[in-house]
């Protein structure tokens, strides 16, 4: 009679229960984790941002400029905890991507990655600009953000404070209030938010520190 050799195995022993096992490896497995939950998926139409988490700390994430003085500033982690007081985990975390990389931008609205660079040739400036602004990708994102507001939306897209009159700057204050309706939640009113707060190049952070400090480039 040959000898069981399942006894030099100890999962095959008889009172012993077997591992959990999947038809593509280990379920413990890194590579399998991340293919059951990838950090980037492709709906057809451009990669999405899954999990604005896991993905800054994956390397598709750029690094921060931190060449540039005012991304090395935004890149610090203190402006993320800011950030994260007045605006959702994801849309502060996009808002604190775009502000400290060079190129490298996940839109707010739709969380489609891209780079400033993918634009074809011929693209409106404005819409760059817009990009470079708050992330935002398209015309049909920033209508999505700020269509709380539709006039002040044609007049700021890819333009900062000191690029607007008056009456647009008070429109914008239609993006971000109410904030909240009890019982009901009001679409695009973190995004309208986010839109004006990217018209100041400090993002009204230091209005945030210190509320009675009016900011110079406000109209």
């Amino acid at each position: 009679m040959y000898p069981d050799c399942r006894e030099s195995v100890p999962w095959l022993g008889h009172d012993t229960p077997s591992p959990p096992v999947s038809p593509y490896g280990p379920i413990d497995d890194p590579t399998l984790t991340l293919l059951s939950n990838p950090i980037i998926h492709d709906p057809g139409n451009g990669p999405r941002v899954r999990n604005m988490g896991a993905f800054l700390d994956s390397s598709f994430a750029q690094p921060a400029w931190t060449a540039d003085p005012l991304c090395a500033e935004f890149a610090q982690r203190e402006i993320l905890q800011m950030l994260r007081t007045v605006l959702p985990e994801e849309t502060a975390l996009c808002l604190w991507y775009n502000k400290s990389r060079r190129i490298g931008r996940v839109c707010p609205a739709c969380l489609r990655l891209y780079t400033l660079l993918d634009n074809p040739p011929g693209a409106p400036p404005r819409l760059l600009s817009e990009q470079i602004i708050s992330g935002i990708c398209s015309p049909i994102c920033f209508m999505l953000a700020a269509h709380r507001s539709p006039t002040a939306a044609k007049m700021a897209w890819g333009c900062m404070a000191e690029d607007l009159d008056d009456a647009t700057w008070e429109l914008l204050d239609e993006l971000e209030s109410p904030r909240s309706v009890p019982g009901k939640v009001i679409v695009g009113v973190w995004l309208g938010m986010l839109v004006k707060m990217t018209r100041l190049h400090d993002l009204g952070l230091a209005q945030l520190c210190v509320p009675d400090l009016v900011p110079d480039e406000v109209p």
